[in-house]
């Protein structure tokens, strides 16, 4: 079984479409998306004239077997995150006014309304990401893989923290054995190519095919959205137990074909 992985998209709809068809060039049995599916930052992304939060949801739930939220996801419908064990958000923190909630948070959690423009949704569109759960332990031909957004105890990314060292995916690893699973799966941090994190390491690598640990494992997804540099996908082979990080750049500043 190959299970296509992708995170990020951003309201890229292009980006979505070269990404799906380069995993169906590769022969994926099932997808999974990692969240973000909307989310449009005026500082970091460059696909304002062709941004489609409604058409990227239709495509990934047209698309993918397994979906999960991210912390835009979230902001898109103003929806508080169930599990976070690092910020107790007030009950009524969207009724709140910007300046108020930015005292609160004090840099801890992202505030997105002085750079994102707000997504494009229908009822429908809000239905459906407000039905997404935040992780989601997969069973693939015997191997158990946990799928989220980002790093337990902050699952969807709402928080500003990054991790910076290996010690610092102990209660997601700890979270993993708790689900059964040995492989965790995440997104958020847009990295060039993947990041991986084992006891006792945690470092960004490059665009390429890796072969899967016997031991508790983390990697983090490249991004759909096109941030030059940046765009790719993962391919999960369980049977080979390879995990390949591909990138796909298009005439849009992505690089032609795949390394």
């Amino acid at each position: 079984m190959k299970i296509g992985i992708l995170s990020d998209i951003h309201e890229d709809g292009i980006g979505l479409r070269e990404v799906l068809a380069a995993m169906e060039k590769r022969g994926v049995d099932e997808i999974a998306c990692l969240g973000d599916v909307v989310g449009f930052d005026v500082l970091h992304y460059r696909h304002l004239s062709t941004r489609d939060a409604s058409y990227c949801l239709e495509t990934v739930r047209r698309s993918c077997r397994w979906v999960v939220a991210g912390n835009h996801d979230l902001f898109a419908i103003r929806k508080l995150p169930d599990v976070n064990g690092c910020f107790a958000f007030p009950a009524d923190w969207y009724q709140l006014d910007f300046p108020e909630r930015k005292r609160l948070a004090g840099e801890q959690v992202w505030l997105f309304e002085n750079q994102e423009l707000p997504a494009l949704l229908s009822a429908r569109d809000r239905d459906y990401l407000a039905s997404l759960p935040l992780s989601l332990a997969v069973e693939l031909d015997g191997v158990n893989v946990l799928f989220s957004h980002a790093l337990f105890p902050d699952l969807s990314g709402t928080l500003t923290w990054r991790p910076q060292d290996h010690w610092d995916f102990h209660r997601h690893f700890r979270l993993l054995k708790a689900q059964g699973c040995r492989i965790g799966i995440c997104g958020h941090l847009h990295p060039n190519g993947i990041a991986v994190a084992a006891a006792g390491r945690f470092a960004f690598s490059r665009f390429r095919t890796y072969r899967i640990s016997p031991d508790l494992v983390q990697y983090v997804c490249p991004s759909t959205a096109g941030i030059s540099g940046k765009s790719g996908f993962l391919v999960l082979d369980v049977a080979g137990l390879t995990l390949e990080a591909a990138a796909v750049r298009s005439h849009r500043g992505r690089a032609v074909g795949f390394r």
